[in-house]
Order: structure tokens, then sequence, then C-alpha cells
């Protein structure tokens, strides 16, 4: 009878064990990288919210400007349907939704499904805050700006 018997297994097993351990620690550092990544476009889109707003933009300006500044994070493109990601199509889409007039027009030119989870706060110009969230996580992003468009808008009244 051979000694080893008992230990032809182990090798096996420890292989598992450590294949497991390394697989959590990868998908933990993917889940992190995801996070801090998120954490960032959100900082950069609260900086557009907050420049959007000294400049005296409304708030379906600053919502907007935030929504594309957050497209890296946004999930899946609801609208238009299909097709691989275009980089001059998403670009002039995104101009044309910064131009447009109302929700519904803006709904029409480009969609994400991480939209309708976005968090924007636009506040009077000096501060302004955005939300991202998906399933994994939320984070959101604060920024401030001193407000100058007292110096070159006016106020019509229209």
């Amino acid at each position: 009878m051979r000694a080893d018997c008992g230990r032809s297994g182990q090798a096996i097993v420890e292989t598992l064990i450590a294949t497991i351990i390394l697989t959590f620690a990868f998908l933990a550092l993917f889940r992190l990288s995801h996070m801090l990544t998120g954490k960032i476009i959100a900082e950069h889109a609260a900086m557009r919210v907050a420049r959007a707003r000294t400049v005296g933009l409304n708030d379906f300006m600053c919502v907007k400007a935030a929504r594309i500044a957050t497209i890296p994070v946004s999930g899946e493109r609801l609208w238009p349907q299909g097709g691989e990601f275009d980089y001059p199509m998403e670009l002039a889409r995104s101009k044309i939704y910064m131009a447009s007039a109302n929700g519904a027009m803006a709904r029409g030119i480009l969609e994400y499904s991480g939209w309708n989870r976005l968090g924007v706060h636009a506040g009077d110009g000096t501060d302004a805050r955005v939300t991202v969230s998906n399933s994994w996580f939320s984070v959101s992003g604060e920024a401030a700006i001193e407000r100058n468009s007292s110096l070159y808008m006016y106020d019509t009244g229209l």
C-alpha cells in the first residue's frame, strides 16, 4: 500500500481554494474600480452643473448637462436603439440633445437607462450635487463655483 493515498486530492483542493479567493479578490477590485469611475464622473458632472448654473442656465439645462456628463456610467442606450457605439453619432446627438427645448424632445434625441436614476441638485449658482446610482453603488459628486451671471445677464421679465 502507498503512503500518499490519503493526500492524493490535496493539490486539487488547495488550487480550488486559491482560485476562489483570487476570483473574489478580482471581482472586488473590479467593483471598486467601477465605483471610483462613477465617483470621478459624478464629480465631473457636478462641475458641469455648477458651471451651467453660474452662467445663468435654468434647471432643465443643468439636468441635461449632468446627463451628458454621465454618459460613460449611464448604462444601456435606450434611444436610438441598437447599434454599436459610434463616437461621431454620439457627439452629434449630444449637441442636439443639449439644444432641445423640452424633456419629450430630448428623449427623442438621446436616452440612457441610467438617466432615470440620476440625482441632480443645482443650487443658487455656488454649488451643485450630482448622484449617480446603479445596481452596485450610489456615489455623489459636489462642486462649487462663484456666480457671475449677474454681471452679464439681465432679467428682462420674459
